[in-house]
């Protein structure tokens, strides 16, 4: 009967796991557990997420600025470097030639009849376009502005390189009103 011990012992442990899965309801009535199962808690969606602290930027990010702004605070921090008006120009393609067309001139294709008018805002080439600062175009980009959204989807210094190649574009063609 050497193996009795631990025969009894396998017994006892068996005994009290049954019991104890029988008082599972049980638990909550224990003074101690009942804060488990009535807890404050907020259900999905039901409160709004927590914003961050007034004056503060999230990690990673960049201050937010509005067109008035960035128009008198903020300069281009780029050379105009190949590799910029390059990488501009992979942009513009992107997100600028619907509207504003390849050349910049306000002709893109969802501009004509039945579309969105030719308004001459669109026209990056015009003589008023030009004399925009670097600062006024990355915060119409970052903004928007009448029937132009804000392109916030656009990294912040992914503006720039826009900035650029739109200077390059004015650059290469005579200014049109």
């Amino acid at each position: 009967m050497s193996g009795w011990p631990t025969v009894r012992a396998g017994l006892a442990v068996l005994a009290v796991v049954v019991v104890a899965s029988g008082c599972d309801d049980q638990v909550k009535y224990v003074s101690w557990f009942e804060t488990m199962t009535t807890q404050p808690s907020v259900d999905t969606y039901e409160a709004e997420p927590r914003g961050p602290v007034a004056g503060t930027v999230p990690a990673g990010s960049t201050r937010h600025l509005d067109l008035l702004a960035a128009d008198t605070l903020l300069t281009n921090p780029l050379a105009g470097t190949a590799e910029d008006l390059e990488q501009g120009e992979i942009l513009f393609l992107q997100f600028c030639v619907m509207c504003h067309g390849e050349t910049g001139a306000g002709d893109g294709p969802v501009v004509g009849p039945n579309r969105l008018p030719p308004l001459p805002t669109l026209n990056l080439l015009a003589e008023r376009a030009q004399d925009l600062s670097d600062g006024y175009i990355y915060g119409m980009i970052a903004n928007g502005r009448g029937v132009m959204p804000s392109y916030r989807r656009v990294q912040h210094e992914d503006r720039w390189y826009l900035v650029e190649y739109v200077r390059k574009l004015q650059e290469e063609a005579p200014a049109a009103e």
